[in-house]
């Protein structure tokens, strides 16, 4: 199911001709989801950009040995946040996707974003509760902060939002400039829905499946994040609509060099060897996820909310 919302009346953004697609992973410490991850992204993506924070374990070379024509960014700061600014600066797509590395979103579910963007929406707008939707790993006190959080943000910036703190999305690159990414933190979706709506940009809301955490620990803390996300509520409503110029809203990040040439082969020596430090059960199955239909582009701008 999809809900579709804006402030202004407008075509949509676009105009036909082949479009390209790039998915954009934070990562920190997830060399054990990512097997889970990286080998559903569906045919339809042309480059996967792994934004990592300072990994400590295995990470980019578990990466690299899946997917060797992954492009790795290392960031100079941290924080979710930084993460996605840097891998949204790098991309060449297109279309833009955000996806979480803890296998907690579903890659296969990608190609529902990009029909709605497809049929004229600037923004696809993941919801764990849009009817479809659900969530297995939302607790009590997230789920409360998160509707508490939703409703100021519709009262205050007249949006329709059912799903304020998710990170499932994607954008045409044209967002870019209104989203200026400049928080740090896991208040990052807040302040993107909060721009992309003072902007006025068509929004979608897809109905999006979160399941649990895969392996280790969320680095979400739900009083901390919180109160993050209501300081972005509150300076956005007090501070004037901005549009960024040029690329001042971009952090800096440091790309490291192809692991495979043009040629297909491998020029980093370390992916020659990843795959024998993948536990054999992660290397050779990846969790099952739901069966994902593609949305007809017809009924993807289904009725406002």
């Amino acid at each position: 199911m999809t809900s579709t919302w804006s402030d202004e009346d407008g075509t949509g953004a676009f105009g036909g001709g082949p479009v390209s697609i790039s998915l954009v992973i934070p990562t920190l410490n997830e060399a054990a989801n990512l097997p889970h991850v990286l080998t559903r992204i569906p045919t339809m993506v042309d480059e996967v950009l792994l934004v990592d924070g300072h990994s400590v374990d295995d990470t980019i070379a578990v990466a690299r040995a899946i997917r060797p024509e992954i492009r790795v960014l290392l960031q100079r700061s941290r924080g979710k946040g930084n993460a996605l600014a840097c891998g949204f600066a790098a991309a060449t797509g297109d279309i833009i996707v955000m996806l979480d590395a803890d296998g907690s979103t579903d890659p296969a579910e990608l190609p529902a974003f990009v029909d709605v963007l497809l049929s004229g929406s600037d923004f696809a707008k993941g919801s764990r509760f849009l009817e479809g939707g659900h969530s297995a790993d939302l607790t009590r006190v997230r789920a409360t902060g998160n509707r508490f959080l939703n409703i100021a943000v519709n009262m205050l910036f007249r949006t329709r939002y059912t799903d304020l703190c998710y990170g499932y999305n994607a954008f045409w690159r044209h967002c870019l400039p209104h989203m200026r990414v400049t928080s740090s933190g896991f208040e990052v979706e807040t302040l993107i829905n909060v721009r992309i709506a003072r902007a006025g940009l068509r929004v979608t809301e897809v109905a999006s499946i979160e399941y649990e955490r895969i392996h280790g620990e969320s680095k979400l803390n739900a009083a901390r994040d919180g109160m993050r996300a209501l300081s972005v509520i509150v300076r956005e409503r007090l501070s004037s609509r901005k549009v960024a110029r040029g690329n001042e809203w971009e952090p800096p990040f440091h790309e490291l060099p192809p692991s495979i040439d043009e040629e297909g082969l491998a020029t980093d020596p370390t992916l020659l060897h990843a795959h024998s430090r993948l536990p054999r059960t992660m290397a050779s199955e990846a969790r099952s996820g739901p069966d994902i239909t593609t949305l007809d582009p017809a009924s993807a701008s289904g009725p406002a909310v």
